[in-house]
């Protein structure tokens, strides 16, 4: 069960109902991934600071949540797929971007 949840500086001038479906669609393309299974949300973010905070502060983070299983590889490539996604939509250079990927706890997820 992928999870795709976005935090995004709630200023930014990206489309991001159009980033959310980009992104769901780059990772239903990978390996493992089951597009019944994913699902994709993103929530906004008010008050962000990224670096010295002096401008710019400007940030999307990206984190992929999996069930435990997949190797160190795959993660990786997920995680590049969705960075660059993310950047052909989010044009704007001063956007921090950042992707994560994570596991959910096997044993307690409920569905």
């Amino acid at each position: 069960m992928p999870h795709i949840i976005v935090e995004y500086t709630d200023h930014l001038r990206v489309d991001i109902p159009k980033l959310t479906i980009e992104l769901h669609h780059t990772l239903i393309k990978q390996d493992t991934v089951k597009e019944e299974a994913v699902k994709t949300r993103a929530i906004p973010v008010e008050a962000t600071v990224v670096g010295t905070g002096k401008c710019h502060d400007k940030m999307i983070h990206i984190n992929l949540r999996l069930l435990p299983g997949r190797d160190n590889d795959l993660k990786k490539t997920m995680a590049q797929a969705l960075f660059d996604t993310t950047r052909k939509i989010a044009l704007d250079e001063n956007i921090s971007i950042s992707v994560e990927v994570s596991e959910l706890h096997a044993e307690s997820y409920t569905k």
